[in-house]
């Protein structure tokens, strides 16, 4: 076999891997990102690998392109073919990896946010907080609309529709206070 059919070979097996990944939806388990959706329904999509299944079948196809290309192109000697082919594979498969990074790196700040971020922002009482009882609240984080157990600081007591701002939070409950102002 000459090396001219090793590199169509390569580039073939590259370009069917990425077809058959694709049509099948395997992107996620062949990328080595581990995509799923949790219990609570949040996107987690994990980190891109160098050496997974994706990024290595982009060596190969990058591999294989470019050496088809020394060969029967620049008709290259061998070893400045094989240089080249993988040169062009590394490339390849370096810029396939930064683009999922990239991906993987948009979908992690989706909507997980950490308790803590909600202090200081307003929020709606949705359900009534009597005087020194347990109402709801509902705020907005990271575009969703997210409800927590809710109690005023003082035991005032606060009607539902009222804007309150989130001063505490402890465990699964926000402590509150009317806000002031307009």
């Amino acid at each position: 076999m000459s090396i001219g059919l090793v590199y169509i070979s390569l580039l073939m097996v590259g370009v069917v891997y990425a077809l058959i990944a694709g049509a099948l939806g395997w992107l996620g388990d062949l990328a080595g990102g581990d995509i799923h959706v949790d219990a609570g329904g949040h996107l987690d999509a994990g980190h891109a690998h160098p050496i997974s299944g994706t990024i290595v079948a982009t060596f190969v196809t990058g591999f294989g392109g470019g050496g088809v290309l020394a060969h029967y192109l620049f008709k290259w000697s061998l070893v400045k073919g094989l240089g080249f082919a993988g040169v062009a594979g590394l490339a390849l498969a370096a810029a396939a990896f930064g683009i999922l990074e990239a991906i993987f790196k948009q979908t992690q700040g989706g909507s997980e946010f950490g308790s803590e971020e909600m202090v200081g922002r307003e929020a709606e009482v949705i359900t009534p907080i009597p005087a020194h009882g347990i109402g709801e609240v509902a705020v907005q984080m990271k575009g969703q609309r997210e409800r927590a157990s809710a109690r005023t600081l003082d035991g005032s007591a606060v009607p539902r529709g009222q804007v309150v701002v989130i001063d505490k939070v402890t465990g699964s409950t926000v402590y509150v206070r009317p806000r002031t102002g307009s």
